[in-house]
């Protein structure tokens, strides 16, 4: 195997990696990205596609919803072998995890503005507080930064696993 052939493989973990650290930066510094506003427009769908099974799901289908489509792009690359496409469908799910934990870890404080306009209408406000685990807003939110990590951290070695 040459150099350029061993090389080849991890291109776009080298071209993912700032990206990544972008969202992260983003996450951690409470910056509003660009790839906010395309998890907005999945997040509204979800509260479409799950308003039929009543009001904890309508309310929960949007982050839901932002977990789900990635993942299933994840899974169907996956099964068609595509590492470049499995690389790029965990770093898309991976930045809607960093945007759902930021919507949870808001709960309490209900300070992000709001297409409603209304802190009430906050989906994780009104669910934590039905169950009783408003208290635990950031401890829910850090479990689903993880799940962000480990899909970044698939996405960065996905040609370890996937091509040899």
């Amino acid at each position: 195997m040459t150099t350029a052939e061993a090389v080849r493989p991890w291109l776009l973990s080298v071209v993912l990696a700032p990206l990544i650290a972008y969202i992260v930066y983003g996450y951690a510094a409470g910056i509003y990205t660009v790839f906010d506003t395309a998890s907005l427009l999945i997040h509204e769908a979800g509260h479409f596609f799950f308003r039929p099974f009543g009001w904890a799901l309508f309310l929960l289908g949007g982050s839901l919803y932002q977990l789900i489509l990635p993942g299933l792009f994840v899974w169907t690359f996956l099964r068609s072998e595509y590492p470049p496409g499995v690389q790029v469908s965990c770093v898309w799910l991976g930045q809607n995890a960093m945007n759902v934990a930021t919507y949870i870890a808001d709960a309490r404080d209900r300070s992000l503005p709001l297409i409603t306009g209304d802190v009430n209408s906050h989906d994780w406000w009104q669910l934590l507080g039905a169950a009783g685990l408003l208290p635990y807003d950031d401890l829910i939110a850090a479990g689903v930064v993880v799940i962000g990590m480990v899909a970044f951290t698939a996405a960065l070695l996905a040609p370890r696993w996937m091509w040899t």
